[in-house]
């Protein structure tokens, strides 16, 4: 732990909501009163759902509007900003790397770390000859997982000695198992007894919950038909509208629930006893890691880090990145079959041996005062 107090600024292009800007926001809880005094700073030029739940808890909250051309170049405005924390250390996440890093050895920063959550798919050679200038203004290059690292050092050629890899972690004594929420089924107008099936997550293309929609239609003709199974997906974006649209086309509108973010995500895992993560690309998905803390049974395809969060146990449970809907269904009705009990203990386990908020925490800490 860290025993004197550490200024440390991180820098995100946005606080509204997914799973880094999740994290970001659970360091600010726990850190709040602490030796590491938090300050952050935007880019989107909003506060942003998660920026308003933490802005009194850090030290400055700088909330900056996106420009383009010069700022490049010149980064003025966000070296003001980051100087204006006198911070020890500048913690920079995806989406706020060249430019930020920048900005921050204009602002005089004694340490510089970046953190890569996760690429959507192979990097443009502008867009790589940039990361690695961004590299070189960088102390510690951070990736969520092994299979990322990978990517950074052999396909963007960062140097191997400047990657390390911390694994996102989640707070197992928040994300656990429990009895579902009956207010929250009953708002939602799921009754007793009802296979719940679904995800949480930013309703985005790279999430492909089309495909998840298409599995579960799948679904739906493979298990018993009382009571129906539904379809839960918590969250919101650009794709909510063409989901919906799709729901109804295939026939599954009335078993589809889009509530958009849910307050206690935990309440929402709870209710589910498969989750599902159909992405095309993924970091280390938090979503992941809280439902299987909360001992839903998941199943994923095999993208980013997630066939090394469900380990060999539940490997069964890992389709191909390309997986048809049909596939999807069968190991979706197999996760929630007979094995169900032992597997979602597994899944429970995995996540509290793995991937605990504090071993995150602790790596962090290490990193700030190295």
């Amino acid at each position: 732990m860290v025993t004197k107090p550490t200024r440390v600024t991180q820098v995100v292009f946005d606080l509204d909501g997914g799973g880094l800007e999740s994290i970001v926001g659970q360091m600010a809880r726990r850190w709040a009163g602490t030796n590491v005094v938090l300050s952050i700073v935007t880019l989107s030029g909003r506060v942003g759902r998660v920026g308003v739940s933490i802005r009194d808890l850090v030290d400055q909250f700088h909330v900056l509007r996106p420009l383009a051309g010069l700022s490049m170049v010149v980064p003025v405005g966000l070296a003001r900003a980051i100087r204006s924390t006198q911070p020890d250390v500048v913690h920079l996440h995806s989406g706020a790397w060249y430019k930020a890093a920048l900005a921050a050895r204009l602002a005089g920063a004694r340490r510089v770390i970046y953190t890569e959550h996760g690429r959507e798919h192979n990097d443009p050679p502008l867009a790589r000859w940039l990361d690695r200038r961004a590299a070189m203004l960088t102390d510690v290059v951070v990736t969520v997982s092994e299979r990322l690292r990978g990517y950074m050092i052999g396909t963007v050629g960062i140097r191997a000695d400047r990657v390390i890899t911390v694994p996102n972690g989640v707070d197992t004594g928040l994300f656990a198992p429990g009895p579902a929420s009956c207010a929250l089924a009953a708002a939602l107008g799921i009754g007793p007894g009802t296979l719940v099936v679904g995800s949480v997550g930013r309703l985005e293309a790279v999430k492909a919950y089309r495909r998840l929609l298409e599995a579960f239609a799948a679904l739906c003709r493979i298990v018993p038909p009382v009571p129906a199974p539904v379809l839960l997906l918590a969250g919101d974006g650009s794709q909510r509208v063409t989901l919906s649209e799709l729901a109804s086309t295939l026939g599954i509108g009335e078993r589809v629930r889009l509530p958009g973010w849910l307050d206690g995500p935990a309440d929402v895992y709870r209710l589910l006893k498969v989750f599902v993560l159909t992405s095309l690309s993924e970091g280390m998905s938090l979503s992941l890691l809280e439902a299987m803390a909360c001992g839903a049974v998941p199943v994923v395809t095999d993208v980013g880090s997630n066939a090394e969060v469900l380990g060999p146990e539940l490997a069964d449970y890992v389709v191909a990145a390309d997986a048809g809907a049909d596939e999807i269904a069968v190991r979706i009705a197999t996760a929630s079959g007979p094995a169900w009990e032992c597997m979602s203990g597994v899944a429970r386990r995995r996540v509290v041996e793995c991937y605990g908020f504090e071993q995150m925490l602790s790596a962090y800490e290490k990193l700030y005062v190295a």
